[in-house]
C-alpha cells in the first residue's frame, strides 16, 4: 500500500512539475475559459505513463469543478461552444467532453455546438 502511495505521490509532484511550460502556453490564462487568476494543472486522459504537457492544461477553479465529479454547469459555461475548436488539444478534448455532458443533459447550445463540430479521426479516438 506505502507503495501505491508513494508512486501518486511522485505522479502529482511531477504533473505539478509541468506548470511552468503549461503556463507559458496559457499565458496564465484557463486554457478552458481565457479566466486568469490562480491556475491549476490538470491532466487530461487518456494519460501517458508519464506527464506529458500534451495531456494537461491550465485550468481555473470553476472549470476544474465542471471537469470534476460536479459536472460542468450550462448556465456559466457557454464558453466552451468556442473552446470545443481550441487549437491547445487538451482543452480541446476537454471542452468537447464537457459539451458531450450538456448536451445528453438536453442543454440545447451544447446539442447544437456539437451538431456543427468537426474532428478529426485521431482526436475522436482520444475521446473514445
Amino acid at each position: 500500500m506505502a507503495k501505491g502511495r508513494e508512486k501518486h505521490q511522485a505522479r502529482v509532484s511531477a504533473v505539478a512539475g509541468l506548470g511552468r511550460s503549461l503556463s507559458r502556453r496559457a499565458r496564465n490564462h484557463c486554457e478552458i475559459c481565457g479566466e486568469g487568476g490562480s491556475l491549476k494543472v490538470i491532466e487530461v486522459e487518456p494519460l501517458f505513463e508519464e506527464p506529458d504537457p500534451e495531456r494537461a492544461l491550465m485550468a481555473c477553479a470553476r472549470c476544474e469543478e465542471g471537469l470534476g465529479k460536479k459536472g460542468p454547469d450550462a448556465e456559466t459555461m457557454r464558453f466552451l461552444e468556442t473552446t470545443i475548436w481550441s487549437d491547445t488539444l487538451p482543452a480541446q478534448l476537454a471542452a468537447v467532453r464537457l459539451v458531450r455532458i450538456l448536451a445528453g443533459q438536453g442543454t440545447q447550445w451544447a446539442v447544437d455546438a456539437l451538431d456543427g463540430l468537426y474532428l478529426d479521426e485521431q482526436t475522436e479516438a482520444l475521446l473514445g
